[in-house]
C-alpha cells in the first residue's frame, strides 16, 4: 500500500488546488458498483530458462467492484473525482504447451484522481450532464497465502513466490451524470484502466536458466462500467 499512498498524497493535494472553492462550487458523494472486463496478456518464456520457447497467456474472468467518490464541480465545464474501490478478478495462467494452468484470484485495491470535462457546461440545476475523464492513480494487487503456497510447491504450480504488487495506473473514459434534484442523481461511466503487465513480484528476464521469470509486457488494460447513487451536498 505505500506505493499508493505515495501517489495519494500529491493527488489529494491537486483537488484542493485544481478547481477552488466558491458559491458555486457543487460537492457531491458516490456509491457504485462496477463490473471489470480485463485483457489478457499473451507472452513467451524463451531461452536460456526454455528452449524452444514456451506460448504462455495470462488470462482474466470479469470481475465485480464496489467503491466510494468524492467529487466537486465548478460553475464552467471543469470538475474532478478522488475514487476509491475494491474488488476481485479470477485469473489463470495457461501454458499452451502442456496445457497446464494455474487459477487463483487476485484481491485489488485502486484509488484514482481524475479531471472531469463537460462539453455542455454545469449551469442547469437538473438534468444529464456528458462528460469525458482522465486521470493517474495507483492499484494493489493482493494474493492470498494459500495462493503463494500454491505457486510454491512444485508439484502443483511450481512457477515462484507470488508477491502482493503495487503499479502506477492511468486511466480515461467518459460517461453521463443524471442530476434529477438538489440532492439526488445517478451516473453511468465507462473507462480504460491503463498499468504495466501485472506479475506478481517475478521478474520479467533473467540470464540464470533456472530462474522464475514471467515475461510478460506492454500496456495492461482493465476496461470498467460502472453505476453510481449520487448525493449532492
Amino acid at each position: 500500500m505505500k506505493r499508493i499512498a505515495c501517489f495519494l498524497i500529491p493527488l489529494a493535494t491537486l483537488v484542493a488546488l485544481v478547481v477552488p472553492a466558491s458559491a458555486q462550487t457543487q460537492y457531491r458523494f458516490e456509491v457504485f458498483g462496477a463490473v471489470t472486463i480485463p485483457v489478457e496478456k499473451n507472452f513467451e518464456i524463451g531461452y536460456p530458462q526454455a528452449s524452444p520457447p514456451l506460448e504462455l497467456t495470462h488470462e482474466y474472468s470479469p470481475g465485480a467492484r464496489g467503491g466510494v467518490r468524492l467529487g466537486v464541480d465548478g460553475a464552467g465545464h471543469w470538475g474532478q473525482d478522488f475514487m476509491y474501490s475494491y474488488g476481485a478478478n479470477a485469473t489463470k495462467i495457461v501454458n499452451h504447451g502442456n496445457l497446464a494452468d494455474f487459477a487463483f484470484t487476485a484481491r485489488v485495491h485502486q484509488a484514482a484522481w481524475n479531471l472531469l470535462w463537460y462539453p455542455g457546461g454545469l449551469g442547469r440545476d437538473t438534468g444529464a450532464f456528458p462528460y469525458v475523464t482522465a486521470g493517474v492513480g495507483g492499484i494493489y494487487y493482493t494474493v492470498s497465502q494459500h495462493t503463494v503456497n500454491q505457486a510454491l510447491d512444485p508439484d502443483l504450480a511450481g512457477i515462484g513466490k507470488l508477491r502482493n504488487t503495487g503499479t502506477f495506473a492511468f486511466n480515461a473514459g467518459a460517461g453521463v451524470r443524471m442530476k434529477a434534484s438538489d440532492k439526488f442523481g445517478v451516473r453511468i461511466d465507462f473507462r480504460d484502466f491503463m498499468t504495466q503487465a501485472v506479475r506478481y513480484g517475478l521478474p520479467k528476464g533473467s540470464s540464470d536458466p533456472d530462474a522464475v521469470v514471467f515475461p510478460a509486457g506492454g500496456i495492461f488494460h482493465q476496461f470498467e462500467v460502472s453505476f453510481a447513487v449520487v448525493y449532492y451536498f
